[in-house]
């Protein structure tokens, strides 16, 4: 491990940059002119923004491109950083994260996936959203892709290059440490704690202001409800409403086409317990998603559960376990009654700003005009007092009228999605991942919350080359960065 230095990237923009992160060289931000550099009204107002890594008031965003070429290094993979402003996300300001950036720890090496999961948090409570990046596949000594995480603090202009890197407490191999991430104050003391994937087990790293100078942090283990062979998901949430965040997973004992479970484990002062909140939900098999946000406005997070797979029950799909000061209500989900959507729940956040949660529901399937496959959508269902509805649903894809680009085959544009307040105005906008577009390149596509849910209005296309970054085949836009769930 390098010894690391503090400070912020230094500048580089365009095509200088993809030469210097090729060649293995530092990681840059360009410190464009412009509103970037004009507070947003919650700046203003002394208040934290999340996923705000420089602090300004605009969320920020995390690119993950887990198969691009860094030092030569095939699938070594990178982060670009791209960060927000009034007319929305900036990409003249941007950085691209590598093992090779100065003061990040580690050296890129072939096949490593550095960006296999992106997520923020702040994770030492300074008021910056700090940068966590999985590389799961990275060997640690004779152990291959065992895996590891890398956490880089935000500051004042952008990242820093403060960071710590650490795996498991004993690194195995092919168990993926950081596959699967999530971030949430479980312990309620205004830090963000990380909570990581291990095969069968899940580490926690509790948050703390020292956390920068700590090169190996202490970790907690917590094993998910109905777990012991796998996990398949990690999400955040405040489920009983007391504050603190709790750690919903979906786990599975045996094999992960069997059956899963889906659990909750709370948050407390002293950080996650090991005993359940409430009831446990069996699930057909383990590859259901849960989905967590406040749909009904009463202050306590709801799980939706789905799947992209036909084979479940019908009344599986997208069904709501409402949260209670005891958790899930197992015995009282709610059943959609709306149109069958094709895809699979993907995030949860209030884009109208009624106070309810809506649901984004990734299509990556979706035909293309002339029949083409995989070309990808999303559908937005309305959160209200009584669940979600279908009345009102917007359906977006790069065919959309006033959506830049065009839609493809194989682009899968769904792929990941990001909902964070990218310029200023009080709502959640959607960063959209396209990873397979132009032969495996990649790229975001950027939508903006209006009036009334999202619109073309100010959209945007954006690829490795708009922020300097390695293209060929890097799968930009696999994983971007959200404010607590994976």
């Amino acid at each position: 491990m390098r010894n690391r230095t503090r400070g912020v990237i230094g500048v580089a923009v365009g095509a200088a940059v993809t030469a210097a992160v090729a060649a293995g060289a530092s990681a840059v931000t360009s410190n464009g002119d412009g509103d970037q550099n004009q507070p947003s009204p919650t700046a203003a107002a002394g208040k934290t923004t999340p996923s705000d890594i420089d602090g300004d008031g605009y969320a920020d965003l995390g690119i993950g491109a887990p198969d691009g070429t860094v030092s030569g290094k095939s699938k070594a993979g990178y982060v670009a950083v791209t960060y927000g402003a009034a007319k929305g996300v900036d990409t003249a300001r941007h950085s691209t994260l590598t093992q090779a950036s100065p003061g990040v720890p580690g050296t890129p090496e072939a096949g490593d996936h550095f960006g296999s999961a992106v997520v923020v948090g702040d994770v030492d409570g300074d008021g910056y959203s700090d940068l966590i990046v999985a590389a799961n596949n990275e060997s640690i000594g004779d152990a291959k892709q065992a895996g590891s995480v890398t956490v880089v603090f935000g500051a004042k202009g952008g990242l820093s290059s403060d960071a710590i890197a650490f795996h498991a407490p004993t690194a195995t191999a092919y168990k993926h440490f950081g596959d699967k991430l999530a971030v949430g104050d479980y312990n309620h003391d205004g830090r963000d704690d990380i909570a990581i994937s291990d095969g069968e087990t899940v580490r926690i790293v509790s948050g703390a202001a020292n956390l920068r100078d700590t090169a190996t942090p202490k970790m907690t283990s917590v094993t998910p409800p109905g777990g012991g062979a796998g996990i398949t998901h990690l999400s955040s949430g405040d489920i009983n409403g007391d504050g603190f965040a709790d750690l919903v997973t979906v786990a599975y004992q045996d094999d992960p086409a069997d059956e899963g479970t889906l659990g909750v484990l709370p948050g407390s002062s002293t950080g996650l317990k090991k005993t359940p909140l409430g009831e446990k939900v069996s699930l057909w098999f383990a590859s259901y998603r849960a989905v967590v946000g406040d749909i009904n406005g009463d202050g306590k997070d709801d799980v939706v559960i789905d799947t992209g797979f036909a084979d479940g029950p019908d009344d599986a799909r997208l069904r709501t376990y409402p949260g209670t000061a005891s958790g899930l209500d197992t015995a009282n989900p709610v059943t959609w009654k709306g149109t069958a959507p094709s895809g699979e729940a993907a995030r949860l956040t209030d884009i109208n700003g009624d106070g309810h949660d809506d649901l984004v529901v990734s299509d990556t399937s979706a035909e293309a005009p002339g029949g083409y496959n995989n070309a990808g959508a999303i559908t937005v269902f309305k959160g209200t007092k009584n669940w979600l509805t279908d009345e009102g649903a917007q359906t977006f894809s790069l065919d959309t009228e006033g959506v830049p680009g065009d839609m493809e085959g194989n682009d899968h544009f769904g792929d990941a999605i990001a909902p964070a307040d990218y310029n200023g105005d009080g709502k959640p906008d959607l960063a959209i991942g396209v990873p397979k577009r132009t032969e495996g390149a990649g790229a975001v596509a950027l939508l903006y919350a209006g009036t009334d849910g999202l619109t073309a209005k100010g959209s945007a296309l954006i690829g490795p080359s708009d922020l300097g970054a390695p293209a060929a085949r890097a799968a930009f836009g696999t994983e971007l960065s959200g404010p607590a769930t994976k």
